[in-house]
């Protein structure tokens, strides 16, 4: 049973980095956009992906649990560092992301439906011409790679 858990853990693991790769280059890809469909559209995709994202967290969170249960691990220090690293980074970058793309996207969505003028041209272009993708991709890939460094390494 271990060594199924073992494989949903890492299979969640890729599905979760491919999908959320996906936004990841979204974020980098309309910055500095001045084309409102063309982000619209890759916003979408961007919030598809995700979703996706979401499943194969969660298939590696039940993973990594059932396996490290299996194991007798769950009480190691290495699992309880990875498990804090995990939600510190979910939370960081939900409170970056969310707190500017779900906003950009309600503008861009609500504005022209709601008879006002729609963020577009050089508007949209300052909007999006910002530094949170790179602090974004450097919480992440961080956070990523302290992770790996715990699970093999394996400090007590």
């Amino acid at each position: 049973m271990y060594q199924w858990l073992v494989v949903v853990h890492l299979v969640g693991l890729v599905v979760f980095a491919v999908c959320h790769g996906v936004s990841a280059f979204v974020a980098f890809r309309i910055r500095g956009s001045r084309d409102r469909s063309f982000v619209l559209e890759l916003l979408a995709l961007s919030q598809r992906a995700n979703q996706l994202a979401y499943l194969g967290l969660l298939l590696l969170i039940l993973g990594g649990i059932g396996a490290g249960a299996q194991s007798g691990v769950l009480a190691k220090t290495w699992v309880l560092a990875t498990g804090a690293v995990l939600i510190a980074v979910l939370v960081a970058m939900f409170a970056l992301a969310a707190g500017f793309y779900y906003p950009l996207r309600r503008r861009l969505g609500e504005e022209a439906s709601a008879g006002g003028a729609p963020l577009a041209g050089d508007a949209l272009a300052a909007a999006l011409d910002n530094r949170r993708p790179d602090l974004l991709a450097a919480i992440g890939f961080g956070g990523l790679i302290v992770m790996v460094a715990l699970m093999v390494f394996k400090p007590t």
